[in-house]
């Protein structure tokens, strides 16, 4: 009973600091109420510089800093443990550490329209990773760890300068969406059917020289973008994926016949030079 009696008074104790969790935009507040910091939120603010106290918030979850001027990502960021977001999209970073791999729960990193010239090894490392954004920088590459992401549901890595793909890129059980659109790619893996749950592919404004036959065992597939990628025809295995609905093409792509079976669901779109946005994700 005595130690029951301890254990009730430690817990009151702690009580205030340990409550509720709470987002905050000012480093003050936060600082002053750092064990109920779970968010860390300042978009659009303006920011040059992160001061490094991030491991002065044991409970931090959630950091948004996007649409800022943030040139680095400082050392005690990687130090939160507890860490599921990391959202710093459109600001001056030319630099994720491989320190990032330490961050074992993330679900989602958004770092997209930066400087990054390429991404860590370490990124891999990450089991709970779901979301990965890096459209809009200056990647040559993808790394070879990413067939590690065993739980990556999307990647999207458009407007940058990739000329190729990591042979793991098939590994990924769980990925729905790729998108890899205005990137200088001139060649798909060949088994890129190993994506059995893919449903949105997004491949505009390449250098392909084909699509690969096996793309057709991707039978989940819902939606395909070429447009401007390079392609001149499309494999016929496309014509029997029942789940097919749009396909994006420009006048210079000879398409699949379609399958009469599924020709009520499948719309081939031609799109014209000038046309843009065309589809409803862009």
């Amino acid at each position: 009973m005595r130690y029951h009696h301890q254990l009730l008074s430690l817990l009151l104790i702690l009580l205030p600091f340990y409550g509720k969790g709470e987002s905050y935009s000012n480093w003050d507040q936060a600082l002053d109420n750092r064990f109920r910091v779970t968010e860390i939120r300042m978009a659009w603010d303006n920011l040059d510089t992160i001061p490094d106290i991030f491991d002065q918030f044991p409970n931090l979850e959630v950091v948004k800093l996007n649409n800022n001027r943030i040139t680095a990502l400082p050392p005690s960021l990687f130090s939160c443990k507890k860490l599921r977001k990391l959202i710093v999209y459109h600001n001056r970073i030319s630099v994720l550490p491989e320190a990032i791999g330490r961050l074992s729960r993330l679900e989602e990193v958004d770092i997209s329209f930066n400087r990054l010239t390429q991404l860590p090894d370490s990124l891999g490392y990450l089991p709970r990773l779901v979301n990965l954004e890096v459209t809009g920088n200056r990647l040559q590459k993808l790394p070879n760890t990413i067939g590690s992401l065993r739980n990556l549901d999307i990647l999207r890595a458009a407007q940058n300068v990739i000329d190729t793909l990591p042979a793991s890129i098939v590994l990924l059980p769980k990925l729905s969406l790729l998108d890899l659109s205005e990137n200088n790619l001139d060649i798909l893996p060949e088994n890129i059917g190993r994506l059995k749950n893919l449903q949105f592919l997004y491949l505009a404004r390449n250098q392909l020289d084909y699509v690969p036959e096996s793309l057709g065992y991707c039978k989940k597939l819902q939606e395909l973008d070429v447009v401007f990628s390079g392609v001149i025809r499309l494999p016929q295995t496309l014509a029997d994926i029942q789940r097919l609905e749009l396909v994006y093409i420009d006048n210079r792509t000879i398409s699949f016949y379609p399958n009469p079976r599924f020709a009520y669901r499948q719309s081939i779109q031609v799109v014209d030079a000038g046309t843009y946005p065309y589809r409803s994700s862009q």
